[in-house]
């Protein structure tokens, strides 16, 4: 494209007669160093054309020593336009006037995008000269069409940066040198990337390991305490069984109902007012398979204006406390933050009836231990009232819970009335339908504790309620697994201990501790790095491919693999331990390696039938080579498809190219044989003698004497004339 628009200023001159003389001079200068063919090559010409009249270009498909050329010139002003990539301003410090942008979409190597924040500052940047300009002009060229949209011109010129980002990536060559060394490790190596900065940074500021050492001295006094008590646990010895395949059957209920409330429209008819269930939240409200009756489902909250912000994960349930339970002092000073509720019929109220303690209380689906099939009718509007900021007026509140339901309209005058003394009293003569209400569903919860105890509750089969989804089948499975939990957990003398609640908190205290010292040992740990399971799977790799021994140290192939930097060493390292180079000629050797080191993305085509046999079998064993290592990392883990590795990693669009180069053939005439530019082929070549030099340390550390000689020749066949020109900048 560059190319295409300095043509098109092919008639127009810009610089000056002495302008161009000094020109003229420079780039005979430039030529001077090339040999008579090469200074004929057509770009030769074309851009020397150019540069005399004040007009150059700039792109990665220019020779090198042309791109050098250009930009001395550009520095010394003259070259007044110059047609660039943006490889010209990210790279080379060299301001102008004016920059004009012909577009500001570009192709990143995957589609067309707008440009970015920071590639459009990057670029228009290099407008204004310092001490030669008051202002710098940017343009943006439409060429008829219509301007881009406002908002995509207001992001691009004053939008954010675009965020860094690492891209520090694990390769087999930097595992294997890392492991060759004692002062530094891989997993040091990735903590100190930019990816585990601020990770990082994060655990040294929370201070995780003085959490830690603080956490473990509590947990060594939480076991001490609870070895020492273990003699109270007469009747529920076995409790830490018990609390394991609790913690294991609250989870799969959540799953199970988090699942239903998912893929139904309604609740699924399992936690509908009357349901009754058992609960487990012996931290939280001090009881353990516990029976309660479901007020509101988690569909009825999350239909109710005054309910929205709750999630659909909850429901309202009338709760039997436990025996032991003890009502908390009512001193007001002693009782100052307690979150229980002195409004009957409200959530975290708490009642007496039938001698025994209720509650009303909002359960979460991780507390819901068992779901059984006893359902009774009630009337959810009776036993829960709706938080309001005004007291309802008496007529019109026949839901009341309490005693005095015909005064609660009534403003207090005095001391203040107490619900409690009022609800559910011994000495009341008159009581309301609603308490009658409340005592008949306390002993419906009396009546399913004492089943449960006998382990005769019956437990609902929710399988019916699980009736689409992309998971029916699976989550029908958890059905069955759920309720061999439930059989498990009853075979448990802890299950019908009348006091568990003390015991099973004190051990979930301690297994909670555990837990989150579990995930701080992980966080500091070297399994929290982002790369660490990248790193593993590359390890046993190299541990399969015999380069690494079980103790991690590096074999003969690991150091083979160490001496090569320019390409995929493990392709280059079996390619010289299967001795596939050995019988080629080195001018044959320096086109098989073109695959490994040229990187445009060019429609493959097959080879050229004036290659010899010998070229052509040895790339399709590099082939070969190539789809056994691609399919032995999918093996291992690694997110590697074995037929876009060897795509990636061999590129056969050079292998002729450089094959006629290698005999000797000139610049003018390979060029002929491909449409890929002429910049590209250098790189190539440049790239191919590294290499070149990478195998010959190979062939000296597998002692093979006769590939070392092969390499030196491969190398110096194709170290001549403009592939190899010396720079402008140092000569």
């Amino acid at each position: 494209k560059c190319e295409e628009i300095a043509y098109m200023l092919r008639s127009l001159d810009l610089n000056t007669a002495a302008e161009r003389s000094t020109v003229k001079g420079f780039t005979l200068q430039t030529v001077a160093r090339l040999s008579p063919n090469d200074a004929n090559l057509p770009q030769v010409l074309t851009v020397c054309d150019m540069v005399t009249r004040g007009i150059g270009v700039h792109h990665g498909g220019l020779l090198p020593i042309l791109k050098e050329m250009v930009e001395i010139l550009f520095s010394r002003n003259l070259i007044k336009v110059l047609f660039a990539t943006e490889t010209f301003a990210m790279g080379v410090n060299m301001p102008a006037r004016s920059v004009v942008f012909n577009s500001i979409r570009k192709h990143d190597g995957t589609q067309f995008r707008e440009l970015e924040p920071g590639e459009y500052t990057q670029m228009a940047g290099r407008a204004g000269r310092r001490g030669l300009d008051k202002v710098g002009t940017v343009i943006l060229c439409c060429f008829g069409e219509t301007p881009p949209p406002v908002p995509i011109l207001r992001n691009m010129l004053t939008g954010s940066s675009t965020k860094l980002q690492s891209q520090f990536r694990l390769t087999y060559n930097m595992i294997l040198n890392l492991l060759r060394v004692e002062d530094m490790s891989v997993e040091g190596m990735i903590k100190r990337s930019f990816s585990e900065f601020a990770t990082q940074r994060a655990l040294t500021a929370n201070e995780y390991p003085k959490l830690l050492k603080k956490g473990e001295k509590t947990l060594a006094k939480l076991d001490a305490s609870f070895e020492e008590t273990a003699i109270s646990r007469v009747g529920a010895e076995d409790v830490e069984g018990y609390y394991s395949v609790s913690a294991s059957l609250l989870t799969t209920n959540e799953e199970l109902l988090s699942y239903i409330l998912q893929t139904s429209e309604s609740d699924g008819n399992v936690l509908i007012p009357g349901r009754i269930i058992l609960v487990t939240a012996a931290r939280k409200h001090g009881y353990v398979r516990t029976p309660a009756i479901v007020v509101r489902g988690p569909t009825d909250l999350n239909t109710r204006k005054q309910l929205q912000a709750r999630k659909k994960n909850s429901a309202i349930c009338f709760v039997l406390l436990p025996e032991s339970y003890i009502m908390p002092d009512d001193d007001p000073k002693k009782s100052e933050g307690s979150s229980i509720s002195k409004k009957p019929g409200t959530v975290n109220f708490v009642g007496e009836a039938k001698r025994r303690y209720y509650a009303i209380h909002e359960i979460h689906l991780n507390e819901i231990l068992l779901v059984s099939s006893v359902k009774y009718k009630i009337d959810p509007d009776a036993l829960l009232k709706e938080s309001s900021s005004k007291p309802p007026p008496a007529a019109a509140d026949p839901r009341g819970m309490n005693d005095f339901g015909a005064f609660a309209g009534m403003k207090s005058r005095g001391k203040k009335l107490d619900d409690d003394s009022f609800f559910g009293g011994k000495k009341s003569n008159k009581k309301s339908n609603d308490v009658d209400v409340i005592e008949k569903i306390v002993e419906q919860l009396i009546e399913a504790e004492q089943k449960e105890r006998g382990n005769s509750l019956p437990v609902m089969d929710i399988r019916d309620s699980i009736k689409q989804g992309s998971d029916l089948l699976e989550y029908r499975k958890h059905c069955s697994h759920m309720e061999d939990l439930v059989a498990n957990l009853r075979s448990f003398i802890s299950h019908r201990h009348p006091a568990i609640e003390g015991h099973y908190a004190s051990f979930e205290r301690k297994d909670t501790l555990r837990q989150r010292l579990e995930t701080l040992r992980h966080l500091l740990s070297n399994e929290s790095l982002q790369l660490f399971p990248d790193f593993l799977q590359r390890k046993d790799v190299l541990q399969s491919l015999g380069y690494v021994d079980d103790n991690e140290t590096v074999c003969v192939k690991g150091r083979v693999a160490c001496e090569v930097n320019t390409c995929e060493e493990l392709i280059a390292t079996e390619m010289v331990f299967e001795g596939v180079l050995n019988e080629l000629e080195p001018a044959e050797i320096v086109a098989a390696l073109s695959a490994l080191v040229y990187q445009e993305k060019k429609q493959e085509e097959e080879f050229d039938s004036e290659l010899p046999e010998t070229l052509v079998e040895c790339c399709k064993r590099m082939k070969t080579i190539s789809m056994n290592l691609g399919q032995l990392q999918k093996e291992h883990g690694l997110d590697i498809d074995p037929i876009d590795y060897t795509e990636g990693c061999l590129k056969f669009g050079l292998v002729h190219v450089v094959y006629e180069w290698a005999l000797g053939v000139t610049f003018k005439n390979i060029c002929e044989l491909t449409d890929v530019q002429e910049g590209s082929i250098v790189r190539c070549i440049t790239r191919l003698d590294e290499l070149c030099r990478e195998i010959r340390n190979c062939a000296r550390a597998v002692g093979n004497p006769t590939l070392y000689r092969k390499m030196e020749d491969a190398s110096m066949c194709i170290k001549r004339d403009i592939v190899f020109a010396s720079s402008l900048y140092v000569s």
